[in-house]
């Protein structure tokens, strides 16, 4: 906890490749962990759906930063 009774959470972060009609998305940082979004609007909400469903914790309780790798599109987001 910081001062003040402030939780910090943890970041996660996810790398993100275009396969064809869909957008992979892993989380390095825990094994075998991986999901897919139909496009870039469902990302953030499949991530952080894996990651609760893996750890058994809120959805909200972590900050997710995302790599994207694609020929078509290059940017890299922090939510």
């Amino acid at each position: 906890m910081k001062d003040g009774g402030t939780m910090i959470k943890t970041t996660y972060r996810a790398n993100v490749a275009k396969d064809g009609a869909f957008w992979l998305i892993q989380i390095p940082s825990l094994e075998n962990v991986f999901t897919q979004a139909r496009n870039l609007d469902e990302i953030e909400s499949m991530t952080r759906d894996v990651i609760s469903l893996m750890l058994d914790i809120p959805s909200d309780s972590f900050d997710l930063e995302f790599n994207f790798d694609s020929q078509e599109e290059s940017l890299s987001k922090t939510l």
